[in-house]
C-alpha cells in the first residue's frame, strides 16, 4: 500500500513574542562521601556496632578507627548509644534512600543565567539572543496582562520546569565525582526581564494528494504547541482576504493562460497532473513549467534560479543593454511573511552582475512592493524595515496589478514567472499560490507588455503608479 505524501502549498513564518530574563537561584544537589566515611556509615546503617567491630571489619588500628569515628561524630553523622554502640544520627539516616544504598549528602549551590521564555505557554526556548529586528512574519498576539506579568509567570514556570530545562541542556549544575540524583530548586532569588525578541516559527501549510488540507504539525522548538496553534489560527484568519476565484479567472484570461486552468479538478488541484506537467515542461526546455507554493519556497526558488541563470547567460551573449529584472509582489496578506523572501531577493541582486576581476552588469533587479498610495505609512514602514539593506532596488507600487492577485518575476525577452494567489477561506487557512515558469517568447512578451503598461501607468494626473525607491517615499 503506497503511503500518501502531503504537499506543502505555502510556508509562513510566525513571530511569537518571547522575553529574556536574568534568573538567579539556589539549588540543592547530592554528592557522594569520601571512601572511609561512606563505608563506615553504610556498615553502621546495616546494624549499630562497637568501634572494635568496625576496626576488625576494615582492618584498622585502634588509633585509626578512633580518628575516623571522632571525625564522623563531630560532623554529626554518628553518635553513641547507651549500650556503647555506634549508630546513625537522624541527619545521616537522611543520606540513605534504602538499606545498602550509597549515602548522599546535600549541598547548596548558587547559579543563574539568561533564559528566554515564549509568552504563549511559557516554554523555555533557550539562552541565546535571536537578534531579530522587525522581520517578515505574522505576529502572534498574546494578552497585555501576560506581557505585563511575564516576570512573575516566568518565575513560576522556571520552578515547575526546572528538571526539564536541565535535561534540555539549557543550564548545567556544578557536579561532583560520583554525583547522583537530580538537583532541586532551593530558592528563587530574582527574575529580571532584560528585553523582548520574537521566536520565529515556520509552518508549512500542506494538502494531501486529493487536495484536502492537512492538520498543521506542532513546532519542534516548543514542548507544548497547543496554545500557540490557537494563536496561529487567529493570525491566519486575520491575514486572509475574501474569495477571489472570479478575479483570478480574469487574470488568467488577460494572460491568455489556458494551461493553468487544466490543473484544477472539481474540488481542488490535481496534484498528479501538476507534477506530470512539471516534468514535461522541463523536458521541453521550460516552455511551461507549473509549480505550487510561493516563489521563495526552497524547491521553487531552486527551479526558478536554474532557468534564470540560463536566461542571464543568453542575455549576456546578446551583448545588449542590461534589462530590468522585475519582481512584482501581489497584494496578499501571506506574501513575504517568510525570512526567505529577502534572502531570495538578495540572490537576485548578487546574480545581477557577473563574477571576476571585471564584472559585467547582467540585469537591473527591481522589487515592486504593494502600497495603497504614497501616504500609506503603515505598508511603506513595513517594507522599509524588512528590506532595509536595499537602496535603489526596492520600489513602492500602487497596488492593483491584475487586481493584486498575481505575482510576476520577469526578465524581458527570456523568462517569466507567474503566480496566482488564490484565496479560498472556506477550504484553506492561507492563500493558495500556484503558477508557472516559461521561457516561451510569446508568453514572456505578453507578460512583459502587461507589466510595463501597469508599472509605467498613472493613477491620476502627475501621479505615477511607480512611487520610486521605497526609502525615499
Amino acid at each position: 500500500m503506497n503511503k500518501k505524501v502531503n504537499i506543502a502549498y505555502h510556508e509562513v513564518d510566525f513571530l511569537l513574542p518571547a522575553h529574556r530574563f536574568d534568573i538567579r537561584f539556589s539549588y540543592v544537589t547530592k554528592k557522594g562521601l569520601p571512601f572511609v566515611r561512606e563505608f563506615v556509615l553504610r556498615l553502621v546503617h546495616i546494624s549499630p556496632m562497637k568501634p572494635v567491630d568496625i576496626a576488625t571489619y576494615f582492618g584498622l588500628s585502634r588509633r585509626e578507627v578512633d580518628a575516623a569515628i571522632t571525625d564522623l561524630v563531630e560532623k554529626g553523622d554518628l553518635e553513641f548509644s547507651e549500650k556503647g554502640q555506634i549508630e546513625l544520627t537522624p541527619k545521616s539516616r537522611g543520606y540513605f534512600i534504602s538499606l545498602g544504598a550509597t549515602p548522599l549528602v546535600s549541598s547548596l549551590m548558587e547559579s543563574g543565567g539568561v533564559f528566554a521564555f515564549e509568552l504563549a505557554s511559557f516554554n523555555c526556548v533557550g539562552r541565546k539572543r535571536t537578534y531579530e529586528k522587525r522581520a517578515p512574519g505574522l505576529w502572534l498576539h498574546v494578552s497585555n496582562e501576560t506581557v505585563a506579568n511575564s516576570e512573575r509567570i516566568a518565575k513560576k514556570k522556571f520552578q515547575e520546569k526546572f528538571h526539564k530545562i536541565q535535561e534540555q541542556g539549557l543550564w548545567e549544575h556544578k557536579s561532583y565525582e560520583d554525583d547522583s540524583g537530580r538537583p532541586s530548586i532551593y530558592i528563587m532569588e530574582s527574575v529580571r526581564k532584560l528585553g523582548q525578541e520574537p521566536l520565529r516559527l515556520t509552518s508549512y501549510l500542506s494538502i494531501d494528494p486529493e487536495g484536502v488540507p492537512v492538520e498543521r504539525a506542532d513546532f519542534e522548538a516548543l514542548e507544548d504547541s497547543s496554545v500557540v496553534q490557537e494563536l496561529v489560527t487567529d493570525a491566519l484568519a486575520s491575514a486572509r482576504k475574501t474569495v477571489n476565484f472570479k478575479q483570478v479567472a480574469q487574470a488568467m484570461e488577460a494572460l491568455e493562460d489556458q494551461k493553468t486552468r487544466t490543473l484544477f479538478n472539481d474540488h481542488s488541484v490535481d496534484i498528479a497532473k501538476l507534477l506530470a506537467a512539471q516534468q514535461s515542461g522541463k523536458i521541453n526546455d521550460g516552455e511551461w513549467i507549473p509549480f505550487l507554493g510561493p516563489l521563495y519556497s526552497k524547491a521553487n526558488w531552486e527551479l526558478i534560479s536554474e532557468y534564470l541563470d540560463m536566461s542571464l547567460s543568453a542575455s549576456k551573449k546578446a551583448k545588449g543593454e542590461p534589462s530590468d529584472l522585475l519582481w512584482i509582489a501581489p497584494s496578499d496578506g501571506f506574501w513575504g511573511q517568510s525570512v526567505r523572501t529577502s534572502a531570495c531577493f538578495s540572490e537576485l541582486v548578487d546574480r545581477s552582475a557577473s563574477k571576476g576581476k571585471k564584472p559585467t552588469k547582467l540585469c537591473n533587479p527591481k522589487l515592486y512592493l504593494p502600497v495603497q498610495h504614497a501616504s500609506d505609512r503603515r505598508a511603506i514602514g513595513r517594507w522599509k524595515q524588512e528590506f532595509s539593506y536595499y537602496e535603489k532596488e526596492v520600489h513602492g507600487l500602487v497596488e492593483g496589478f491584475l487586481d493584486g492577485n498575481v505575482e510576476v518575476l520577469i526578465l524581458p525577452g527570456y523568462l517569466a514567472v507567474v503566480c496566482y494567489h488564490i484565496s479560498w477561506p472556506d477550504r484553506l487557512p492561507a492563500s493558495f499560490p500556484i503558477g508557472f515558469i516559461t521561457t516561451d517568447r510569446s508568453r514572456v512578451s505578453l507578460v512583459d507588455k502587461l507589466v510595463k503598461e501597469y508599472v509605467g501607468g498613472m493613477i491620476a494626473f502627475e501621479t505615477p503608479r511607480d512611487l520610486g525607491e521605497i526609502k525615499k517615499i
